[in-house]
């Protein structure tokens, strides 16, 4: 339960003060067997709980799982060697939503706000709905666009007009190759922007290109991420898209 959430149910008289309190007790920590589980940090800085599954186990993925899935409506379990059978072990008892680097257990909050998401190709597709499951996963709307590379500019705008009509909150970029969509992005909207630079490309450091690029495009406006960082840009813009709706009500 997030912040907001808490503040919610006492204004509506859902739960009462000392229940509350309650929740910011000392017991913010539980054990998952051997594994420390931070139970507690939706509610301390409105993000959920998200497994970096590359190295752990299948076994040691549910097991912290099933710990946080107390705790908390859903469990984000990142580059997971075992997704699918994560996916056949919860499908029964839990919503699941899955792309290749991403699988996200249990029910998506309502969206409140949009963020813009413009990948440069087909390559790019696994960071990009990297980026799409975690902003539904922290109740922001995604408005994708796929395969808007720099190759052919004149896609992109149909993508950026249909951002600024939502009114978006921000915009995360994801390219490969030299990263230029991301500056071409920025140049034409009045936003943050969040650049990922992917790990496409071949030839010379062609797996940095696009992260050197980004970095040092005279944009303004830019801000980027680490390679294949479709996870933390859309933490950033759905906090941003979560922190203006505060703000403006």
């Amino acid at each position: 339960m997030t912040f907001d959430d808490l503040y919610d149910k006492i204004e509506k008289g859902e739960i009462t003060k000392k229940e509350a309190k309650k929740e910011f007790s000392l017991n913010w920590l539980e054990t998952a067997s051997n594994y420390i589980a931070d139970v507690n940090r939706e509610t301390r800085i409105g993000i959920p709980e998200i497994i970096y599954g590359e190295y752990k186990s299948k076994k040691q993925t549910i097991e912290i799982t099933d710990t946080l899935l107390k705790e908390y409506p859903r469990v984000l379990i990142s580059r997971s060697p075992f997704n699918k059978e994560i996916n056949e072990h919860y499908k029964k008892s839990h919503q699941i939503n899955i792309s290749p680097n991403l699988i996200v257990i249990g029910d998506m909050p309502e969206p409140k706000g949009a963020v813009l998401v413009i990948s440069a190709g087909a390559a790019d597709h696994p960071v990009a709905t990297e980026s799409l499951l975690t902003l539904k996963s922290l109740g922001v709307e995604p408005l994708i666009f796929e395969d808007r590379g720099i190759a052919h500019p004149t896609r992109v705008l149909d993508a950026v007009k249909t951002g600024i009509e939502r009114d978006v909150s921000s915009v995360i970029v994801v390219a490969g190759m030299e990263g230029a969509l991301a500056p071409f992005v920025a140049s034409l909207v009045s936003l943050p922007v969040i650049g990922v630079p992917t790990s496409v490309g071949y030839g010379f450091r062609a797996k940095e290109a696009a992260l050197t690029s980004m970095l040092a495009s005279c944009a303004p406006n830019l801000a980027v991420v680490n390679i294949d960082g479709g996870v933390r840009a859309a933490i950033i813009t759905g906090l941003i898209t979560k922190n203006r709706d505060i703000c403006t009500n």
